[in-house]
């Protein structure tokens, strides 16, 4: 009786096992399957050598500073016949300090989606600009002129609402 009982456990265990493996084998199956099958969404910027070019790009022309305070260097990129963005990048570092967007039509494209704890609407000349930052900071600053829709979106730079208005009075 003891050697069947054992028999049967034996048994019952080996086929357990066969059933895992194959369990696992087609977990593994499914998985390179799915990860066979994922696709990148294709960056749609095309990186252009100045603002002329960009223009050329998106159809539209955009004019901004330079640079800004500690944030010399710019790379600028354009979507055909939708947006051009221009990136103030650190020279020794490389790091972000902001970015300015332009985009035909109205909606907000900053691209910012954070949550924070202030959010005000006021006017620069004759704009209406939805100002998003914490503590005194400003983190995004959007704006639309009926045609076009601009924004500034800050990584390591800190404007305060008198940087937002003197940025915005130099973008066009």
């Amino acid at each position: 009786m003891k050697k069947i009982l054992l028999i049967s456990v034996l048994c019952l265990a080996i086929i357990a096992c066969g059933k895992k493996e194959e369990t696992q084998q087609e977990a593994t199956q499914a998985t390179e399957t799915t990860q066979g099958q994922s696709t990148e969404v294709p960056n749609p910027f095309i990186e252009a050598k100045n603002l002329e070019e960009a223009s050329k790009i998106a159809g539209f022309t955009l004019s901004v500073p330079a640079n800004y305070e500690d944030y010399k260097k710019q790379t600028i990129q354009a979507i055909e016949n939708d947006m051009i963005e221009v990136i103030y990048l650190e020279e020794e570092s490389g790091y972000e300090g902001l970015r300015i967007r332009k985009a035909v039509g109205t909606d907000d494209i900053s691209g910012d989606y954070n949550e924070y704890k202030e959010e005000n609407v006021v006017k620069v000349g004759e704009l209406e600009v939805t100002e998003k930052g914490n503590d005194g900071n400003i983190s995004v600053a959007s704006w639309t002129d009926g045609t076009y829709s601009y924004a500034i979106d800050t990584d390591r730079a800190e404007l305060n609402a008198e940087d937002i208005t003197n940025l915005i009075a130099n973008i066009k």
